[in-house]
């Protein structure tokens, strides 16, 4: 115990301080209540990107472990947290991309935060969450497309969930969810609910020695207010990671790649039922009765960002990669998964 108390949270851990602390946190004799003050304490300041590197590897060396993925495997996953209740634009553009061919191997979990979770849709569409690490790699092959179910995966974070939850405050475990695919995939869209953790996420990819490149994306609304995924409302800024760096950010504005503004609140969903509707509004085209132009424009955009990584073409002709993902919605698109006999 030692460690906890001889240094200060708030103020930035060394790497080797920060695994230990880790450890820990994991460590089953270790205190709860001193697990949820130390948590707290991190809470209030935004963490350093060699902080999150050396979290998520702590939590990595004990993760179960993921057979090797294609070179141009690509994962679609936001920090969540933006309060914003919009439909599952990451999960729903990973879904597209797959049946455009890029490999797709999603890390993911329930709702903490949001209506519906990329595991909760997925369930609802029909996707076996229990499928064993040997029948998602053989799924990455043939279809393009594994879904990593987070619990499985880190089964030893499975006692901080109660602490996380009667502190009732986002910690830095919010965070270390995209860093934590277990598979390691060398493409990532990583979208950041807040503007202040763009730089340090960003830092925390660059240092992955597995990772190509990267896209850490952070968007606003039509009010100005955070989004972990790129936005049709207001401006996207994106850094580029490649190489072990981070590039200076880029905006992208929606007007100037022909995204009209939409309606207010066209993208948010009240419940899991709903966002099950507009996700099988999207998979049906512009004729489902539960098409809805705005999410397709959002899932487009999501999509036309992961084409860019998957193609490594930066993000110079965005407006042409666009146009074919809200082609290819327009007219619908298969699952890449079997669906349950009788389900619609």
């Amino acid at each position: 115990m030692t460690l906890l108390t001889t240094h200060n949270p708030i103020r930035p851990l060394p790497e080797a301080t920060a695994s230990e602390l880790m450890r820990i946190f994991m460590d089953q004799d270790t205190d709860a209540l001193l697990v949820g003050a130390c948590l707290a304490l991190l809470a209030q300041r935004v963490p350093e990107a060699h902080e999150l590197a050396a979290f998520a590897d702590a939590l990595s060396e004990v993760a179960v472990p993921f057979p090797a993925v294609p070179d141009s495997a690509l994962d679609t996953c936001g920090t969540g947290g933006d309060g914003s209740s919009t439909a599952n634009l990451s999960t729903l553009a990973a879904l597209l991309l797959a049946h455009l061919g890029v490999p797709i191997v999603k890390h993911g979990n329930r709702a903490a935060t949001s209506v519906c979770g990329s595991a909760d849709l997925l369930e609802a569409l029909g996707y076996d969450l229990a499928r064993a690490s040997a029948d998602l790699s053989e799924d990455l092959k043939t279809r393009g497309f594994a879904f990593l179910f987070a619990p499985a995966y880190h089964p030893l974070l499975g006692r901080l969930r109660e602490i996380r939850r009667r502190l009732g405050i986002p910690t830095i475990f919010n965070l270390l969810g995209p860093l934590l695919n277990p598979a390691q995939p060398p493409l990532q869209l990583l979208g950041v609910a807040r503007e202040d953790l763009l730089a340090p996420m960003a830092g925390a990819l660059a240092r992955r020695p597995t990772l190509r490149r990267a896209f850490v994306i952070h968007g606003k609304d039509a009010e100005g207010k955070g989004l972990d995924e790129a936005s049709i409302e207001g401006p996207t800024t994106v850094l580029v990671v490649a190489a072990g760096r981070v590039a200076p950010p880029q905006v992208l504005v929606p007007r100037e790649l022909g995204i009209k503004p939409p309606p207010r609140h066209a993208l948010r969903v009240a419940d899991r039922a709903e966002a099950l509707a507009v996700a099988r509004g999207i998979f049906g085209g512009a004729s489902h009765p539960d098409f809805r132009p705005a999410v397709a424009d959002a899932v487009a955009l999501q999509a036309a960002l992961g084409l860019h990584l998957h193609r490594g073409t930066g993000l110079d002709g965005l407006t042409g990669s666009l146009q074919e993902a809200r082609t290819q919605i327009q007219g619908g698109f298969p699952l890449p998964f079997a669906m349950p006999e009788g389900r619609p």
